[in-house]
């Protein structure tokens, strides 16, 4: 018994349909355009190396022109923040030397620096000295009494001596 397929089964097998291409704007466009060169690697990493350079080249330049007027401007800023402290302390002086100008100019304090620094007082006024008991006699006294220069001599003599005659160390 030789059977065939299609007359056992008693179904008719359908043809195949090819497929139809709808068409499409961008597929109709991809047919236009034209196919890119394909490049040799050597000159395609050559040319990357050339235009890397350049690209370096003009940033580090760019750098460089924005690194003077930078450096130039925070220069300037740190002197004007220094010289902006030197005025302030000048000003603090100039105050402190006008509170002193007042100062002295004022009757009472010229009256109490009299008495504290020169030992001035007022007319009809006793003046007191307070000697330490401690204290030696010999501290008390600055002149040797034995070395009386006597009223014959003038105070330039006497201030040249002193001069010209080194002291004698005391040893005891």
């Amino acid at each position: 018994m030789a059977t065939s397929s299609t007359s056992d089964t008693g179904a008719k097998r359908r043809p195949r349909r090819t497929p139809t291409l709808v068409p499409v704007a961008s597929r109709d466009a991809e047919k236009n355009l034209p196919k890119p060169k394909k490049l040799d690697n050597r000159f395609s990493l050559k040319g990357d190396i050339v235009g890397i350079t350049i690209i370096i080249t003009v940033v580090l330049i760019v750098l460089i022109a924005i690194a003077v007027p930078l450096r130039t401007y925070y220069e300037g800023r740190s002197e004007l923040a220094r010289l902006n402290e030197s005025i302030v302390a000048k000003q603090e002086q100039k105050n402190e030397l006008i509170e002193d100008i007042n100062k002295y100019s004022n009757e009472d304090f010229i009256k109490q620096e009299a008495r504290r620094r020169l030992g001035m007082i007022e007319p009809g006024e006793t003046a007191w000295r307070i000697i330490d008991p401690r204290m030696d006699d010999d501290a008390a006294v600055t002149t040797d009494p034995e070395e009386d220069p006597g009223p014959d001599r003038t105070w330039a003599e006497v201030a040249w001596d002193s001069l010209a005659t080194p002291a004698t160390p005391v040893v005891e």
